[in-house]
């Protein structure tokens, strides 16, 4: 047998048995936090403002199955699994989130918190100088928004990171918020360099983590050895990497005015 007939026939192997119920409908149901709308025909397609949804659709891959988006709030998620209405949810949890009866955590390395995307020649130093100032934001950035509403900031709100971005650029608000694990790969291109100033607002970051029924215990065991496979692989740094060079032709595509101030 080949390395390659050799690999496959492991995973294979390694994914037997689990889901059962996800695989008998056909599809691997996940709650996320928000489930973007398909664009309508024609429109033009806007990369999301979370690394939810592409790293749900790469732990479908693995187990051979397409993926079912459910909008849940967290409560919400932890009932359906108990009632296997969901297979998984996927949400970034702070510390002091609540600690679900039947329900298992599994927590991935991937640390979310809101950073700033500022032009270099600002004047905003701190926090406490986003007080009276218009911030530009993705609407499904919650975590972002609570921040800046907290420092005093004037919200303008996108349905995307690139419309928010796009703003920023064209001088429309004083800074955009976006998570801080996009922002390094984002400003190695070279026309964000003028904007490569920056803040990072919370003092606690949140932990992208798993749900699954306490009861479905192989595949907690196996989620946890999996997560261990994607931080050898760099996995989030690659997704990270992936969305801001998306987000990055978005904005190029969308611009219509020069930079403010350019």
């Amino acid at each position: 047998m080949s390395a390659t007939a050799t690999t496959a026939a492991s995973v294979a192997s390694d994914v037997a048995g689990l889901f059962p119920q996800a695989v008998s409908r056909g599809a691997l149901r996940v709650a996320v936090v928000h489930v973007t709308p398909a664009a309508a025909p024609g429109a033009k397609v806007r990369t999301e403002d979370r690394l939810d949804t592409p790293a749900v659709k790469a732990l479908a891959r693995t187990l051979n199955l397409p993926t079912q988006l459910v909008q849940l709030a967290p409560d919400q998620a932890a009932k359906a699994l108990a009632e296997g209405g969901i297979d998984l949810a996927l949400y970034s949890l702070s510390a002091d989130a609540a600690n679900w009866p039947g329900v298992t955590l599994v927590p991935t390395s991937y640390r979310t918190y809101p950073k700033a995307v500022i032009r270099s020649d600002t004047q905003i130093r701190s926090r406490a100088d986003l007080a009276g100032r218009t911030v530009c934001i993705a609407r499904t950035a919650e975590h972002a928004a609570a921040e800046a509403t907290q420092a005093g900031a004037t919200l303008l709100p996108f349905a995307v990171p690139s419309d928010a971005l796009v703003a920023v650029r064209e001088g429309k608000c004083d800074l955009g918020l976006i998570d801080q694990t996009a922002w390094q790969p984002l400003m190695h291109y070279p026309e964000w360099k003028k904007f490569s100033a920056t803040l990072e607002l919370a003092n606690a970051p949140r932990t992208l983590t798993w749900l699954v029924a306490a009861e479905n215990t192989r595949e907690a065991q196996w989620l946890r050895a999996r997560m261990q496979q994607w931080d050898r692989a760099g996995q989030w740094a690659a997704f990270s990497k992936k969305w801001a060079t998306d987000v990055a032709f978005d904005v190029y595509l969308d611009q219509e005015v020069p930079d403010c101030h350019s």
